[in-house]
Protein backbone atom coordinates (compact mmCIF):
# COMPACT_ATOMS: atom_id res chain seq x y z
CA UNK A 1 0.00 0.00 0.00
CA UNK A 2 1.06 3.51 -0.53
CA UNK A 3 -0.35 5.65 2.06
CA UNK A 4 -0.12 9.51 1.92
CA UNK A 5 -0.69 11.13 5.39
CA UNK A 6 -1.94 14.65 6.03
CA UNK A 7 -3.34 16.79 8.36
CA UNK A 8 -6.63 15.24 6.95
CA UNK A 9 -5.71 11.88 8.31
CA UNK A 10 -4.39 8.72 6.15
CA UNK A 11 -5.19 8.41 2.81
CA UNK A 12 -4.70 4.97 0.56
CA UNK A 13 -3.34 6.34 -3.08
CA UNK A 14 -2.95 2.37 -3.93
CA UNK A 15 -2.86 -1.34 -2.83
CA UNK A 16 -1.79 -4.60 -4.79
CA UNK A 17 -2.45 -7.66 -3.19
CA UNK A 18 0.59 -9.51 -3.36
CA UNK A 19 -0.31 -13.15 -1.78
CA UNK A 20 -3.60 -14.70 -1.30
CA UNK A 21 -5.39 -18.13 -0.89
CA UNK A 22 -4.31 -19.16 2.64
CA UNK A 23 -7.20 -20.84 5.11
CA UNK A 24 -8.66 -19.17 7.82
CA UNK A 25 -11.93 -20.08 9.91
CA UNK A 26 -12.93 -18.76 13.24
CA UNK A 27 -11.81 -19.78 16.48
CA UNK A 28 -13.30 -19.16 20.35
CA UNK A 29 -9.39 -18.83 21.51
CA UNK A 30 -8.07 -17.24 19.00
CA UNK A 31 -10.63 -14.82 17.29
CA UNK A 32 -9.05 -16.07 13.65
CA UNK A 33 -6.53 -18.53 12.55
CA UNK A 34 -5.25 -17.77 9.43
CA UNK A 35 -1.54 -15.43 7.71
CA UNK A 36 -0.33 -13.66 10.76
CA UNK A 37 3.52 -13.15 10.74
CA UNK A 38 5.22 -11.30 7.58
CA UNK A 39 8.96 -11.18 7.38
CA UNK A 40 10.73 -9.78 4.68
CA UNK A 41 14.13 -9.92 4.22
CA UNK A 42 15.12 -7.18 1.67
CA UNK A 43 18.63 -8.68 1.00
CA UNK A 44 16.97 -11.16 -1.02
CA UNK A 45 13.16 -9.85 -1.67
CA UNK A 46 11.44 -12.54 -0.43
CA UNK A 47 8.26 -12.07 1.96
CA UNK A 48 7.14 -15.13 4.50
CA UNK A 49 4.35 -15.61 5.30
CA UNK A 50 3.09 -17.75 8.64
CA UNK A 51 -0.11 -19.65 7.72
CA UNK A 52 -1.58 -20.37 11.03
CA UNK A 53 -4.25 -23.03 9.26
CA UNK A 54 -2.17 -24.87 7.22
CA UNK A 55 0.33 -24.53 10.10
CA UNK A 56 3.66 -23.85 7.98
CA UNK A 57 5.48 -21.27 6.30
CA UNK A 58 5.25 -19.86 2.43
CA UNK A 59 7.73 -17.64 0.66
CA UNK A 60 6.91 -15.15 -1.62
CA UNK A 61 9.94 -14.59 -4.33
CA UNK A 62 10.85 -11.13 -5.60
CA UNK A 63 7.87 -9.28 -3.44
CA UNK A 64 8.97 -6.00 -3.88
CA UNK A 65 9.05 -6.23 -7.64
CA UNK A 66 5.21 -8.35 -7.70
CA UNK A 67 3.03 -6.70 -10.11
CA UNK A 68 0.31 -9.27 -9.87
CA UNK A 69 -0.97 -11.33 -7.25
CA UNK A 70 1.63 -14.48 -6.36
CA UNK A 71 -1.21 -16.49 -4.52
CA UNK A 72 0.58 -18.68 -1.52
CA UNK A 73 4.28 -18.75 -3.06
CA UNK A 74 6.39 -21.80 -1.83
CA UNK A 75 5.92 -23.82 1.14
CA UNK A 76 9.42 -23.44 2.99
CA UNK A 77 8.57 -25.42 6.51
CA UNK A 78 5.90 -27.31 7.79
CA UNK A 79 6.71 -29.11 11.07
CA UNK A 80 4.01 -31.02 13.28
CA UNK A 81 6.31 -31.79 15.52
CA UNK A 82 7.10 -28.14 16.42
CA UNK A 83 4.95 -25.73 14.71
CA UNK A 84 1.54 -25.55 16.72
CA UNK A 85 -0.24 -22.78 15.13
CA UNK A 86 2.28 -20.46 13.23
CA UNK A 87 1.55 -16.58 14.49
CA UNK A 88 3.92 -13.88 14.75
CA UNK A 89 7.56 -14.54 13.06
CA UNK A 90 10.44 -11.98 12.39
CA UNK A 91 13.66 -12.51 10.56
CA UNK A 92 16.72 -12.70 12.74
CA UNK A 93 20.45 -11.33 12.21
CA UNK A 94 21.88 -14.71 11.19
CA UNK A 95 19.01 -14.98 8.60
CA UNK A 96 17.00 -17.52 10.17
CA UNK A 97 13.07 -17.16 10.94
CA UNK A 98 11.48 -17.16 14.32
CA UNK A 99 7.96 -18.24 14.63
CA UNK A 100 5.81 -17.85 17.95
CA UNK A 101 3.23 -21.05 18.03
CA UNK A 102 -0.53 -20.20 19.12
CA UNK A 103 -0.85 -23.58 20.13
CA UNK A 104 -4.46 -22.94 18.45
CA UNK A 105 -3.58 -25.98 16.05
CA UNK A 106 -1.95 -29.59 16.51
CA UNK A 107 -1.08 -28.05 20.29
CA UNK A 108 1.23 -29.72 22.54
CA UNK A 109 1.25 -29.78 26.33
CA UNK A 110 4.91 -31.08 26.39
CA UNK A 111 5.81 -27.86 24.03
CA UNK A 112 3.70 -24.96 25.31
CA UNK A 113 3.94 -21.49 24.34
CA UNK A 114 6.93 -22.19 21.63
CA UNK A 115 9.31 -20.06 19.81
CA UNK A 116 10.58 -22.22 16.81
CA UNK A 117 14.08 -21.28 14.69
CA UNK A 118 14.77 -22.78 11.64
CA UNK A 119 16.72 -22.06 8.35
CA UNK A 120 15.32 -20.50 5.24
CA UNK A 121 16.10 -23.66 3.69
CA UNK A 122 13.48 -25.61 6.34
CA UNK A 123 15.81 -26.77 8.72
CA UNK A 124 14.48 -27.17 12.10
CA UNK A 125 17.78 -24.93 14.69
CA UNK A 126 16.25 -24.81 18.02
CA UNK A 127 12.89 -23.94 20.59
CA UNK A 128 12.49 -22.08 23.30
CA UNK A 129 8.89 -21.73 25.72
CA UNK A 130 8.03 -18.34 26.43
CA UNK A 131 5.47 -19.30 29.02
CA UNK A 132 4.74 -22.91 30.85
CA UNK A 133 1.00 -22.43 29.90
CA UNK A 134 -0.51 -22.82 26.46
CA UNK A 135 -0.84 -20.14 24.82
CA UNK A 136 1.40 -17.45 25.76
CA UNK A 137 3.52 -17.04 23.08
CA UNK A 138 2.59 -14.09 20.81
CA UNK A 139 4.28 -11.04 18.87
CA UNK A 140 8.39 -10.54 18.97
CA UNK A 141 10.82 -8.40 17.40
CA UNK A 142 14.53 -8.62 17.18
CA UNK A 143 16.91 -5.80 16.51
CA UNK A 144 21.18 -6.04 15.84
CA UNK A 145 23.25 -3.21 16.65
CA UNK A 146 26.54 -1.72 15.20
CA UNK A 147 28.48 -3.20 18.71
CA UNK A 148 27.39 -7.28 18.56
CA UNK A 149 24.50 -6.83 20.34
CA UNK A 150 21.30 -8.74 19.15
CA UNK A 151 18.39 -7.99 21.53
CA UNK A 152 15.33 -10.25 21.32
CA UNK A 153 11.80 -9.70 22.63
CA UNK A 154 8.90 -11.58 22.75
CA UNK A 155 5.43 -11.57 24.10
CA UNK A 156 3.87 -13.62 27.07
CA UNK A 157 0.32 -13.23 26.23
CA UNK A 158 -0.31 -15.29 29.20
CA UNK A 159 1.06 -12.92 31.92
CA UNK A 160 1.29 -9.74 29.74
CA UNK A 161 4.44 -9.09 30.12
CA UNK A 162 7.89 -8.79 27.49
CA UNK A 163 10.71 -10.80 27.93
CA UNK A 164 13.92 -9.56 26.28
CA UNK A 165 16.99 -11.16 25.70
CA UNK A 166 20.53 -9.78 24.74
CA UNK A 167 23.16 -11.52 23.10
CA UNK A 168 26.57 -10.79 22.04
CA UNK A 169 26.25 -11.54 17.98
CA UNK A 170 28.68 -15.50 17.25
CA UNK A 171 27.07 -16.77 20.48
Amino acid sequence: MDLEVSQTGVHVQNGLTISSGYGHRGDPAALEVGPTGLAYDQRRDILYVTASFENAIYAIANAGHIVADGGMGYRIYQDNTHLHGALAMVLAPNGNLIVSNSDVINSDTNQPSELVEFTVDGQFVANRPVDPAQGGSFGMAVTATRHGVITFAAVDDNTATLQIWEVEAGQ
